[in-house]
């Protein structure tokens, strides 16, 4: 079993942006696991190793419109970080969650995430469910870190095989962890990371931006709840109508309701 720290996992990841790559990067965790302070930690090393600038207040957001500026600009072309900066979308429950699969401003952020690899961008996110992301956001991950206990965490990578339909083999490793206690030889396992808390300035000057950029975002998940009762009752009847006919072709469904293929598919992965 491999055991990095903060500084050899950041040089890793800086490698791959200098190879014509990107990194997005998931932490999952219980509250207070320490998953804000490693990917602040890692977004700060890779910074450094890149020599881009780093600060909270300009690489941590809560915003979707605030991290689709900083990765594409905005309308007129002005905010865009530099190639190979590393970004921190904190709180992606707010950002992807799944259950906001139908928002427009959601799937506008995923299709952003899918075209901005040429930015050679490292982007690190935390929440505390993996599993609560939108599906469409769980093939883009390259690599999901979970905090086991404080200063201990656990990378997976997904499986890069085009015909494996559960890339991160949930069903698989769940049984291998509960065997073995541990997931060292779960499929996709990388390494283990051991890191460590805070610097007390660095720890204020992380929370000072995280509560004054959060608060300013809280509506985000509101604003999608305007017709949450008719959202729902169409999630419901498409689901009935692959269970109950299950002949019947996707196309149709698409011509008759009106919704595209991608609403459909996230329909039925609610």
């Amino acid at each position: 079993m491999k055991i990095e720290t903060v500084e050899t996992f950041a040089k890793f990841l800086s490698k791959i942006t200098s190879l014509d790559y990107w990194a997005l990067i998931v932490a999952s965790g219980g509250m207070g696991q320490g998953k804000s302070c490693l990917i602040t930690q890692l977004a700060r090393a890779i910074a450094i190793n890149n020599k881009t600038p780093f600060n909270y207040n300009d690489n941590l957001t809560y915003s979707r419109a605030e991290l689709a500026k900083w990765v594409d600009g905005d309308d007129k072309g002005k905010g865009q970080k530099p190639e190979r900066s590393a970004i921190i979308a904190d709180e992606l429950i707010s950002l992807f969650f799944k259950r906001n699969w139908y928002n427009s401003e959601q799937i506008d952020g995923i299709e952003l995430l899918n075209k901005c690899r040429d930015r050679h961008l490292v982007i690190l996110g935390s929440l505390p469910h993996f599993w609560d992301l939108d599906s469409a956001v769980l093939p883009i991950i390259t690599y999901w870190i979970h905090i086991h206990e404080r200063g201990r965490a656990w990378v997976f990578e997904s499986d890069r095989n085009p015909f494996e339909v559960d890339i991160w083999h949930r069903k698989e490793n769940r049984r291998t962890y509960h065997k073995h206690g541990n997931p060292y030889k779960c499929n996709g396992f990388v390494c283990e990371i051991h890191f460590k808390d805070f610097e007390p300035n660095d720890k204020l000057a992380y929370y000072n931006v995280r509560n004054t950029k959060r608060v300013g975002t809280e509506g985000q998940r509101n604003k999608v709840e305007k017709y949450p009762k008719l959202i729902a009752q169409r999630t419901a009847l498409i689901k009935y109508i692959f269970k109950n006919y299950p002949e019947t072709k996707r196309a149709t469904i698409e011509r008759a309701s009106g919704c595209n293929s991608d609403l459909i598919r996230r329909a039925l992965d609610a």
